[in-house]
């Protein structure tokens, strides 16, 4: 082996690959080190370091001329909530007004000023655990006020986001695919569970249309994702009664197919591989010799497959 050649190489549970080169890395939420139960207790520390430390390290060197979605550097950084409605401002994207703090006077001094419209919180990150009776539960965006607040001592142990409340008139997912726009209007507000958020709503209560997006938002949001570095990235937007559009945040590995699950007219599945295959866009619309793939028929043969084996 020369003494300048350095290769990489990775084996785990599924998993077994090398110095492979991809033309495209689609990177979705990859789960950290799991670390095994023959370890005695006190090496625990030691390895889940050095495993955390390959693990940071590793999605920089690998496949380095393939197109990834998205870069990891971007997605690390678009985690940020305080880093993307920065970016939307700059772009010029209306978003609400804001504190972002663990600060309790700040925190009621900002909920008092915005008594008339009234404040909604949000964790920022989502948080997920089952309760007493196995049911799964989350932490959705609320309405709060004074009296909804805990202790100063409990509001210091955690930043939180809050914000003034925008009134609905609907709401967008907007699921960015390069420069393509894929969008789904959510009737939120005609739905007693959605109002604050839509995602409180059961799955098969929830109406989603087609929508077309103003070619200025489209702009503003090719913008974003120029400025965050990004591929892919599903936004959350409101429209108010006066149409108004505010941007609430992006997740960049965020869920799409749940939006032709409910609306079969839009194809989500079938433009995310068409984008997997030209991911920047250079082959013109129409060109594509593949059929159309409909997630529903995608489904029955997955399980048709897996039936027989």
């Amino acid at each position: 082996m020369q003494e300048d050649h350095v290769v990489w190489d990775a084996l785990g549970p599924g998993l077994k690959t090398h110095d492979e080169q991809f033309d495209v890395v689609w990177l979705r939420r990859p789960k950290k080190p799991v670390l095994s139960s023959v370890l005695h207790p006190d090496d625990k520390e030691n390895a889940l370091r050095g495993n955390l430390a390959f693990f940071s390290t590793f999605w920089h060197v690998i496949t380095p001329d393939s197109q990834w979605i998205n870069p990891p550097v971007a997605a690390n950084a678009a985690q940020c909530k305080l880093l993307q409605l920065k970016v939307a401002i700059q772009v010029g994207l209306k978003v609400p007004k804001t504190i972002i703090s663990n600060d309790p006077i700040k925190i009621r001094d900002f909920i008092r000023s915005n008594e008339n419209k009234g404040v909604i919180y949000k964790a920022p990150n989502m948080v997920s655990w089952l309760s007493d009776k196995e049911k799964p539960r989350a932490t959705y965006t609320n309405k709060v006020t004074l009296g909804d607040l805990p202790d100063d001592t409990i509001l210091q142990v955690s930043g939180g986001i809050f914000q003034k409340n925008i009134t609905k008139a609907f709401e967008l997912r907007v699921t960015m695919m390069g420069a393509n726009p894929i969008t789904a209007k959510l009737d939120s507000q005609n739905h007693p569970m959605g109002t604050t958020d839509w995602r409180s709503i059961p799955n098969d209560e929830l109406s989603v249309e087609e929508f077309e997006l103003p070619s200025e938002i489209k702009e503003k949001c090719i913008a974003f994702m120029k400025k965050m570095g990004l591929l892919f990235g599903c936004f959350d937007f409101i429209v108010t009664p006066d149409g108004e559009y505010y941007f609430l945040e992006i997740n960049e590995q965020g869920q799409f197919l749940w939006v032709e699950d409910r609306n079969p007219s839009i194809k989500m599945l079938d433009s995310f591989v068409k984008f997997l295959l030209d991911p920047l866009g250079i082959h013109k619309q129409g060109e594509s010799s593949y059929p159309i793939i409909s997630l529903k028929e995608f489904s029955k043969e997955v399980q048709k497959r897996m039936a027989v084996n």
